[in-house]
């Protein structure tokens, strides 16, 4: 049985919290089994150099050894499994077998295997004692019961990022603040507009331009919860031409306008 903290831990990870205006974590090496469940699109995560863009229902399986890093932002469930060496077999290798990259989808059994993540992190999170291992010990059986059945149906398992596409995540992370159209891309990375547009939409499932407005609207929902600048200052900061615009994309984007959205995050305090 495994312990809990020592041997098993469980959590959400939030980068937008705990690596609160860092774009990029450093390269690791994964020392125990690592399985992160995505709670939403954005950011990239690399494992051994292959980059995968992250979407909701994206199960992450990092095994020892491998390396890896992560382009934020994201937002995800996370179970660690320790001891690799002392590791029931069966388990073992039931996590060895599972692939790197799964895209599970966004349906009901998704989002109960995502309560069960829950349910783990709150054992981890309170003072271990012999009923509490039992029970997550039992938890983390049946979420890897279930991940057997979610991964043995027919899912889409994620392919790897091509290079080119990969380039063009990273250019669009270093530079989505300024002027970043498609054309400007391109150039920058020596491609035509429309071969980019087309390898990038059949990688990412969305366009240049509304990669470019995801990571702007993340970004500015974050500036609007600090709450240091204008709407204004965060239209400019962002790339945008006016208030005005930055307005109308943000409130299609996430169905508000910044104002409302800054009053629902005061309403929490």
């Amino acid at each position: 049985m495994l312990k809990i903290g020592e041997e098993l831990y469980s959590g959400l990870f939030d980068s937008r919290i705990l690596r609160k205006n860092q774009g990029v974590s450093p390269d690791r090496q994964v020392a125990c089994y690592e399985l992160e469940l995505f709670h939403e699109a954005g950011g990239i995560s690399y494992v051994s150099g292959v980059g995968y863009p992250i979407r909701r229902g994206m199960l992450l399986a990092a095994k020892p050894g491998q390396v890896r890093h992560t382009a934020f932002p994201t937002r995800c469930s996370f179970i660690r499994i320790w001891p690799v060496a002392g590791l029931d077999p069966a388990v073992a290798g039931l996590l060895a077998t599972l692939p790197d990259v799964t895209y599970l989808g966004d349906g009901e059994a998704v989002e109960e295997l995502r309560g069960l993540f829950a349910r783990l992190g709150s054992y981890s999170a309170a003072e271990p004692d012999a009923a509490r291992e039992v029970r997550a010990n039992g938890i983390l059986l049946e979420i890897l019961y279930r991940l057997l059945r979610l991964c043995g149906e027919e899912r889409q398992e994620a392919a790897p990022v091509e290079p080119v596409v990969q380039h063009a995540l990273e250019y669009i992370s270093e530079h989505y603040k300024e002027a970043c159209s498609l054309t400007e891309i391109a150039a920058a990375l020596s491609l035509s507009p429309n071969y980019l547009h087309a390898v990038f939409k059949r990688a990412t499932g969305m366009t240049p331009y509304a990669y470019v407005t995801l990571r702007r609207i993340e970004q500015a929902q974050r500036l609007i919860a600090a709450g240091d600048k204008s709407m204004l200052e965060i239209a400019l900061e962002l790339g945008f031409c006016s208030q005005s615009h930055f307005n109308k994309v943000f409130k299609r984007e996430t169905g508000m306008t910044p104002a409302a959205y800054r009053r629902g995050i005061l309403a929490q305090y």
